[in-house]
């Protein structure tokens, strides 16, 4: 077996948590009476991810991510991942899913609203999508930091998102304009580390490359994501590498935990 099989045969034997949508009621009463008083949802996206990765890119990653995460957080109860989000700027491309802002921040208040009525104190929300990002803000800002008598914390700033793989693309000598922000290297080296029977690289291709600056995420959400790119790859996902996947996820998980933890209290 290769060392990467063996890495990913590794990683996948140290699974110590368990996500709630498989765990049974009475299990779920038992970890709350034990004292476990904070929750983590995840969110996805169902949208294009150019011709080489699936649809179910940004869920996948915002999945694996809340999992690693909880491993270092182990006194979290770990939801299940809310597969659809906000992806209006990808509808040109067939197979995308989207639902508006407004019915995406119900469905993750209800969700938090759910886990507040068993008990659960704090529920802090990441996400694989960066479009998500900007709803995920806006509904914390809109009621107060709380839903009920639950805290919601989300992690929703799109530009330390996007720094912390632009980081680790640049202790390899690779741009932010080629890392990208949709289907480059960075997204495209995470999922050759997690799943990457899903990866087509023999078809991958740079799209956009030039600077991602506000006036060209003004366009992107404006214009729709073919606007920038016919392929939908805002990037080049040729450098792509698995043992960089790892890296990245890595950076990722540690900055989620920091920000989780110090609003742990």
């Amino acid at each position: 077996m290769s060392t990467a099989g063996r890495t990913r045969r590794q990683r996948k034997a140290a699974v110590t948590v368990q996500f709630l949508h498989a765990m049974t009621s009475p299990e779920v009463e038992t970890a709350l009476a034990a004292g476990k008083r904070s929750a983590l949802i995840a969110v996805g996206a169902i949208e294009q991810h150019g011709p080489h990765l699936p649809l179910a890119t940004d869920t996948l990653i915002a999945t694996e991510t809340a999992r690693r995460v909880a491993e270092r957080m182990p006194d979290l109860l770990l939801g299940p991942t809310l597969p659809v989000g906000v992806s209006t700027h990808h509808l040109t491309f067939p197979g995308t899913l989207s639902v508006s802002e407004r019915c995406f921040q119900e469905q993750v208040a209800a969700c938090v609203a759910s886990l507040g009525a068993h008990g659960v104190e704090r529920v802090f929300a990441l996400s694989g999508h960066g479009g998500n990002l900007g709803p995920l803000a806006r509904l914390a800002l809109e009621v107060d930091g709380r839903i009920g008598a639950t805290e919601f914390v989300p992690f929703s700033d799109l530009a330390a998102f996007l720094e912390v793989f632009h980081s680790v693309s640049a202790q390899d000598g690779i741009s932010p304009q080629l890392s990208g922000v949709h289907a480059g290297e960075w997204e495209t080296s995470i999922m050759l580390a997690i799943h990457p029977e899903l990866v087509r690289m023999h078809t991958a291709d740079a799209g956009f490359v030039g600077a991602f600056d506000s006036a060209t995420a003004e366009r992107l959400f404006r214009e729709g994501t073919a606007s920038l790119a016919a392929n939908g790859v805002l990037g080049d996902p040729r450098p792509a590498s698995f043992e960089r996947g790892e890296r990245h996820l890595t950076a990722w998980v540690d900055t989620l935990v920091d920000y989780f933890t110090d609003r742990d209290s």
